[in-house]
């Protein structure tokens, strides 16, 4: 449990500007931001399973809606339920931590495909309400997320691009 800790502990000062050097404008935001969440191990482990639960259940409650060709409703849950759950680790690791990893660069094209999905799956479901089309960003999305979550695991990506030829063939 002390080695999950530390992992997630934003005391490091790896991330963080030195206290003589001002910060640029977006650096300095997220920086004060992340400095000023101090919260306590259980703090951030409960935050994370309250936001992660929520998101999971409003993901689980937007299925219905498609089912029932709502599709806008289910755009805006499916987007909602997933973007928590994403964002719940933001808890464990602090919001700069957090986003500097999101967008890293083993992780940037997961983390982009899987963004530009979500707002794409709520532009179809606003603009066109197309059921195709919002199943198949739907498809893109989860495949997104698998893979940004597999750059979490050591050698997850090289796992799943085994796998999923495997499965191919």
């Amino acid at each position: 449990m002390e080695k999950i800790k530390s992992f997630f502990q934003r005391g490091d000062n790896a991330d963080q500007q030195p206290a003589e050097q001002p910060a640029t404008s977006s650096a300095s935001l997220l920086q004060s931001m992340d400095e000023s969440t101090t919260l306590s191990w259980k703090q951030r482990a409960t935050g994370f399973g309250i936001c992660f639960g929520l998101g999971i259940l409003i993901s689980a409650i937007s299925i219905p809606t498609l089912w029932s060709l709502s599709f806008t409703k289910f755009a805006i849950l499916w987007a909602l339920g997933s973007l928590l759950s994403m964002g719940s680790t933001m808890f464990l690791m602090g919001p700069l931590k957090q986003l500097k990893a999101m967008f890293a660069s083993h992780r940037l094209l997961a983390t982009c495909v899987y963004l530009a999905s979500t707002i794409l799956t709520l532009f179809l479901a606003f603009k066109f309400q197309n059921p195709g089309l919002c199943l198949i960003m739907l498809a893109v999305q989860i495949a997104a997320l698998i893979w940004y979550c597999a750059t979490w695991i050591p050698g997850g990506q090289t796992y799943l691009k085994g796998f999923v030829m495997r499965s191919t063939t």
